[in-house]
């Protein structure tokens, strides 16, 4: 893609786009998409935090993971994932969308308060010690381990837990940061 050399445009193009299907989900029929913009944009990361509901801004590594028209969307400084895409020419709709969407917050950045708030996962071994250590699998999970890492990673709820559906237990996972909304 690319646009005219115009100073109000500050993504003006992209490269080494990659899609394939994801190797988390081999042999299914979803796609993601990535791909390397001209510039970095992580100047954006507060205005995006501000404008698009649920954003999680993170700082090691520094990008913000959000979703945008039904696409999960992982931007990093100067390249960007996105999932899911059924098939080439969508994925290739979304990333356009995307540059449009950045350079549109760009011109509009005066007019918006950004949030610098970053996002900080709470540890795994910090959910471990409030779980019961019986590895009862009735989460889904085979070990009490497993299930604090997706909760760390925000993939699992608390809830999945029938030990953690307490009032006791529900205010030892708020002292430690998990939200429990």
């Amino acid at each position: 893609m690319d646009e005219k050399n115009n100073k109000s445009v500050f993504v003006k193009k992209y490269s080494d786009v990659s899609i394939q299907t994801p190797a988390c989900h081999p042999g299914t029929p979803i796609l993601s998409a990535h791909f390397r913009f001209d510039t970095d944009i992580s100047e954006l990361f507060p205005y995006i935090n501000a404008t698009v509901e649920d954003a999680k801004y993170f700082d090691i590594p520094l990008y913000i993971r959000f979703t945008l028209d039904g696409v999960m969307w992982a931007l990093y400084p100067e390249n960007a994932s996105a999932v899911p895409f059924e098939n080439h020419s969508q994925a290739m709709e979304h990333i356009d969308r995307m540059v449009r969407f950045l350079n549109g917050l760009y011109t509009e950045k005066e007019s918006i308060t950004p949030n610098h708030k970053k996002h900080k996962p709470v540890p795994v071994i910090d959910i471990y010690k409030v779980l019961p250590g019986t590895n009862c699998k009735e989460c889904g999970f085979s070990a009490c381990m497993a299930f604090a890492a997706a909760m760390s990673k925000e993939e699992m709820s608390y809830d999945k837990c029938p030990w953690l559906k307490t009032p006791e237990k529900e205010q030892l996972l708020t002292n430690i940061g998990v939200e429990l909304s």
